[in-house]
């Protein structure tokens, strides 16, 4: 434990020497593509693919087995660092840093799956060079890296912090990793301290996929390219509690300048493929602007707010809040529409509270029918008793780790994997999640009766006993409210 202090300096003097381009240097869990920097001393950058890279001791090409099983792909194991950035080669993904290794070539958007380098690009025609099955149109957007784009020096007149507040922020960092690696709970962050005002929040739900989750579709498919119920605001107390004491879980939309604040992709909750990052970073927010200007709510990015969105050329934030899309200003809502599978409400439901005041919907006007319909009308309900007093409220904020079981509710695998988003019916707890409760088991059949009827009746009960605690179990485990029997278990219900 004695060399965590020199950890924590050695992490300050690599920001202050090595000078990344933009943000700050990446923990083991995050992404370091976007720097080619660790914040852990003894870690370098190394490359695994086109949209992720990590930190670590060192890197052997190949399949790792201790990442998740849904991304033990193998790595490239090369190392990035500032000055060696992780630019695509040609045919290579290129969204996720926005630059090209290949002089005199450009990152091309095709659609938000893809994008790839290029030296030129005919927008809405075919590119014969691409396979046949993937022969569709071209945007030829141009997506460039964050850093490289002109977007005023308004962030560092506004928001630039001096000398002690990076140190100070790397300790409370290092602490958050140190118990991360160890289990612990609970957090370090003094609330009272390095809050910032002037984030402009508006809200919407338009039912299209989210950008940080588009990379983990495969195959791509526009029909599974959706926004998941789990998005929609939720209650922590339904999911292990509160770790700031915050009242509401969110999702969002984060514009390119606070994209910046949260730093590179997290490992739990999809990538950015917009030459950005932020995906599954969150911050801690309340605003005055609200009948509860105590609340606090954390709110994690999981789509991009691109500049040419109105409002999103600043610091801006489009929270994500069933029935409250704008349809005069919405440009790409799909609620209802053939092009998806199941968006869980239709066009008009998405926006029955997207012109009042926030405090004044009618959320009641949502359907109910279905687990997904449910979590969405409770987080329009949620949303609504935070009491927003209007739509376009400024928030204080300040970065904060995201809650480990706001990451557990939401991360890739239990909310949205690479066949789109998953059924709240088959996740673990969802009744529970979802306020509900087991249903009583059916009473026992009633005994026959005669002359030894009771005596049989007591002796039968003393029996049942241990398999009626066993039939629970069964009950319980079968519809996940804990874990499934055991073979001997199970054994004991057949016979």
């Amino acid at each position: 434990m004695m060399a965590r202090p020199s950890q924590a300096f050695c992490a300050l003097l690599a920001l202050t020497l090595a000078a990344p381009a933009e943000g700050r240097c990446a923990w083991q869990h995050e992404d370091c593509s976007h720097t080619g920097c660790c914040q852990i001393a003894g870690h370098r950058c190394f490359r695994k693919n086109a949209r992720w890279a990590g930190c670590m001791r060192s890197c052997h090409p190949g399949v790792h087995h201790h990442d998740p099983p849904q991304h033990r792909t193998p790595w490239a194991c090369e190392p990035v660092g500032p000055h060696h950035r992780d630019c695509a080669a040609k045919g290579e993904f290129c969204g996720h840093l926005g630059c090209c290794k290949q002089a005199g070539h450009k990152c091309y958007e095709k659609d938000v799956h893809w994008a790839s380098c290029r030296p030129s690009c005919q927008p809405d025609q075919l590119h014969h060079e691409d396979p046949l099955e993937h022969r569709t149109p071209w945007t030829c957007r141009e997506i460039r890296s964050h850093e490289n784009r002109d977007d005023g020096d308004e962030w560092s007149e506004d928001y630039g912090r001096d000398a002690d507040d990076e140190a100070d922020e790397i300790k409370r960092e290092e602490a958050d990793e140190i118990k991360r690696e160890e289990g612990q709970g609970g957090h370090s962050e003094d609330l009272s301290k390095h809050w910032r005002g002037g984030l402009q929040a508006t809200h919407f739900w338009d039912c299209n996929g989210g950008g940080c989750d588009a990379s983990e579709l495969r195959p791509w498919n526009l029909r599974e390219y959706k926004y998941a119920p789990h998005y929609a605001p939720t209650d922590p107390a339904k999911h292990g509690g509160a770790l700031y004491g915050e009242k509401l879980w969110l999702t969002g939309a984060a514009s390119d300048s606070l994209t910046r604040l949260l730093g590179p992709d997290s490992d739990c909750c999809g990538s950015d493929g917009d030459g950005g990052g932020g995906c599954g970073q969150c911050l801690l927010v309340k605003t005055r602007e609200s009948d509860h200007p105590d609340w606090l709510a954390v709110v994690m990015k999981k789509n991009r707010c691109p500049p040419w969105s109105n409002g999103c050329d600043k610091v801006h934030y489009d929270i994500a809040v069933p029935g409250f899309d704008n349809l005069q200003y919405s440009t790409a809502n799909v609620c209802g529409d053939h092009s998806r599978s199941d968006t869980y409400i239709q066009r008009h439901h998405s926006a029955i509270c997207g012109s009042v005041a926030p405090r004044h919907c009618n959320c009641h006007q949502l359907p109910s029918g279905t687990p997904e319909q449910r979590q969405i009308r409770d987080g329009c309900l949620l949303f609504k008793a935070w009491g927003w007093h209007h739509g376009t409220p400024k928030l204080d904020y300040r970065p904060v780790p995201c809650p480990r079981n706001f990451v557990d509710w939401v991360r890739v695998g239990k909310a949205f994997d690479q066949n789109g988003v998953l059924s709240l019916a088959g996740v673990r707890n969802a009744s529970l999640a979802l306020g509900g409760a087991p249903p009583a088991l059916p009473p026992a059949p009633v005994p026959w009766s005669g002359r030894h009827a009771a005596g049989i009746l007591g002796l039968g009960l003393l029996a049942l006993a241990p398999l009626s605690r066993v039939a629970l179990r069964w009950w319980r485990g079968r519809h996940g409210v804990e874990e499934p029997c055991s073979a001997e278990e199970g054994r004991l219900i057949m016979q």
